[in-house]
């Protein structure tokens, strides 16, 4: 990456000056210009957007077709605007500095609908621009240092006036020989939320330059609002005399945190007591969050129970995004690190075997002899990125972990029936008030108990033959 030469003082004040006189007229693209392309090739999930413009003063160079007053409002190749349509906004917006031989690009990115994080922004700027500044926030560029004033004042219509032009992304030149820069939107584009960048540096103003930029993303929904990168959901099945919990949680590589911690899925329901939580913790110890194939994450997967339970197993699968390091594995804790003691989860569990990884590296492994009521432990890993990209777009698909406990209900009689799996229903169950909620700030996970399933099996059976004998009593 080269690095940015800073613009003289006294030029760059003169620069801003000019600027700040000719950049409505700068920006006043024309409307319905004939010849010019429309760059909306977004399709479903993906977005897909490319602006094309010429800057060259001498209005012969331009096409025809692309003349729509001076040559700051004209050379607008291909372009995506409400004018074609589009829901969406990316030009090159460009003009010289003559008195001091200087090139401006100016690029708004914004929608009315939300795009996900990792959407990346490539801008390819003639090779010959030399001494470049980068301008990723506007207010020193604008009048009155109101750039969402000033982009209302532009002619993107409803759609500039509905965007807040807040986010700040940073570029990086990613290929020297062609001048080519790359932004990547970690946080996405969220609804509402628009950029607009500049791009400054030396340019003979009697020459002719061209600049082309390109955004690729996923959008959080499609047009008829389906979801576009949809999270597995998870599952469980406890046998008669077990127990069980699950819980998922969902961390963004763009993320600097957990994005989602559910000590159940908001999507999935299950019946029983609330007794317990199953979940994880999550961070990046080199601070890059490179959403990279190989690039990696420290987890820290934890359960707790409120009851009693023996020969407990703990699963942790990553169904999206990750694989697990074997390597990595720290010695388990009991009781478990982070909040689980604070909140109540203070005994030690006894009998933890080694944590195994299965041989496709998606599956982390181990039992525990005995877990005392309020008992807790937690075990460390490295989660693996695979990289994986969702519609073939630059955007990385977030990791998902889904969490089970399965235990043993101590003085359960097993031998009047046999085992009876219970799976999560398909429909959603009414959900009983915790009487020990572990986190009054957060939902508690749900539970599942085999011993109640074969219960409602045998008031069915019940009734059903208490059914069958008034109906023979009424033939008679």
């Amino acid at each position: 990456m080269k690095t940015l030469s800073k613009i003289a003082t006294g030029s760059l004040g003169l620069a801003l000056l000019f600027s700040s006189l000719t950049a409505v007229g700068a920006n006043a693209v024309e409307a319905g210009a004939d010849g010019q392309i429309n760059g909306d090739r977004s399709s479903g999930c993906v977005v897909d957007w490319t602006a094309r413009a010429m800057l060259d003063e001498n209005m012969n160079n331009i096409p025809r077709g692309l003349r729509a007053g001076p040559y700051a409002t004209s050379g607008f190749m291909e372009s995506v605007h409400p004018r074609h349509g589009s829901q969406a906004i990316l030009e090159n917006h460009h003009w010289f500095n003559p008195n001091l031989n200087l090139q401006y690009w100016r690029i708004p990115i914004g929608a009315n609908y939300e795009i996900l994080p990792g959407a990346e922004l490539t801008v390819d700027l003639p090779d010959d621009m030399t001494n470049i500044q980068f301008f990723g926030e506007l207010s020193s560029q604008v009048v009155d240092g109101d750039v969402d004033r000033f982009m209302r004042g532009q002619t993107f219509g409803a759609l500039a006036s509905n965007l807040h032009w807040d986010l700040v992304p940073t570029a990086t030149q990613t290929d020297a020989a062609r001048n080519i820069w790359t932004l990547k939107f970690n946080q996405g584009l969220p609804l509402g939320h628009a950029a607009v960048i500049e791009f400054v540096g030396s340019g003979d103003h009697t020459k002719h330059y061209e600049a082309t930029s390109h955004l690729s993303g996923l959008r959080a929904t499609d047009e008829n609002g389906n979801a576009c990168s949809p999270i597995p959901e998870p599952s469980l099945t406890v046998g008669h005399c077990q127990a069980g919990v699950v819980g998922r949680t969902v961390f963004s590589p763009y993320s600097q945190d957990i994005d989602r911690r559910e000590k159940y899925a908001d999507s999935w329901h299950g019946t029983g007591q609330l007794w317990g939580e199953a979940g994880a913790d999550g961070w990046d110890p080199s601070r890059q969050y490179s959403d990279a194939a190989g690039a990696t994450r420290r987890m820290r997967f934890y359960a707790a129970t409120t009851r009693e339970l023996n020969n407990a197993t703990m699963t942790v699968s990553a169904p999206q995004g990750a694989t697990f390091d074997e390597t990595s594995i720290a010695s388990t804790l009991t009781p478990g690190a982070g909040q689980l003691v604070a909140n109540g989860f203070s005994q030690s569990v006894t009998g933890i075997s080694n944590p195994t990884v299965s041989a496709d590296k998606k599956t982390l492994t181990f039992t525990v002899a005995h877990m005392p009521e309020n008992s807790s432990l937690s075990v460390e890993v490295n989660a693996v990125l695979t990289g994986e990209k969702a519609h073939q777009t630059p955007t990385s698909k977030p990791m998902v972990f889904f969490h089970t406990l399965v235990g043993s209900i101590p003085g359960c009689d097993v031998s009047p029936t046999p085992t009876t799996p219970a799976t999560t229903p398909s429909t959603p169950a009414t959900q009983p008030t915790p009487e020990q909620p572990q986190n009054p700030k957060k939902p508690a996970p749900l539970a599942h108990t085999g011993a109640a399933g074969s219960l409602l099996v045998g008031l069915a059976g019940m009734s059903l033959f208490a059914g069958m004998l008034a109906l023979k009593r009424r033939r008679a």
